[in-house]
């Protein structure tokens, strides 16, 4: 059942604009990094680091306009009757869901290769792993779970204008979560996890001046994440399982 939906979920997105977006932001924000770098005086590590909490912390504002199109998609073909009318609400929302994590796993990965190895051509030979790279995409597209679950929430629950507005204000968080203030707070802002996490991650893969920290704070945000995207997950079905339309229809 979910097999079929998701197929006819594809079929319906693959000709908008967020199917091309997947494919055409990897290559635009890992070339925008790798046509800078050779005129930086950074140090590599520093570089690496740089990259993965640019992409980390505007992640939620493409998590927001993602799941609001989502929702728009279904409004403009015939006002969510599809959805309204439909005997198994939870496996065609779980189906939307799992597209669009689906298209960003694909997108992170598509993002992380185009650096990793232009990186390398433009480094003279970088001394960082392909395996680190992708260790660290693969933190930031689990860390984004959630992320996805509550926009699609909001997109569905109250409209396209709340999901992008809380895209865009997550983003900020996950920006702000990235400095100084957030060092003991962060953990516990799941807006800010696909920034902080990688960076964590990093920190203690690049052997960083704050790899012990990093390693206990990794230790103590693992248990915080499954529990929060367990919840999310459970009351997002509840929530489709019992959804009658948008409040607030655009």
């Amino acid at each position: 059942m979910l097999r079929k939906n998701l197929y006819a979920d594809f079929l319906k997105m693959k000709g908008l604009p967020i199917t091309f977006a997947h494919i055409l932001i990897p290559i635009i924000t890992s070339g925008l990094f790798l046509i800078y770098y050779p005129f930086s005086n950074w140090s590599e590590n520093i570089k690496i680091v740089a990259f993965y909490e640019a992409v980390g912390a505007g992640f939620p504002v493409l998590i927001g306009i993602f799941a609001a199109s989502v929702m728009e998609q279904e409004q403009n073909a015939g006002e969510f009757q599809n959805l309204l009318t439909s005997r198994k609400k939870t496996v065609a929302f779980l189906s939307k869901a799992a597209l669009l994590l689906i298209f960003s796993l694909f997108s992170i990965l598509l993002t992380v290769v185009i650096f990793a190895l232009g990186f390398r051509q433009i480094s003279g030979g970088s001394t960082v792993s392909i395996m680190t790279h992708m260790t660290a995409a693969i933190l930031m597209w689990c860390s984004s779970i959630p992320l996805y679950i509550w926009q699609m929430l909001l997109a569905f629950l109250f409209g396209k204008g709340p999901s992008i507005g809380a895209g865009i204000v997550s983003g900020l968080v996950s920006t702000l979560m990235l400095t100084d203030l957030g060092m003991f707070v962060w953990k516990y802002v799941p807006a800010s996890w696909t920034g902080r996490i990688p960076y964590t991650y990093l920190q203690i893969a690049l052997g960083g001046s704050n790899a012990a920290r990093s390693i206990d704070e990794m230790e103590s945000v693992i248990p915080i994440f499954f529990v929060f995207a367990v919840i999310s997950m459970v009351y997002y079905l509840f929530k489709a399982s019992h959804w009658e339309g948008n409040k607030i229809s655009e």
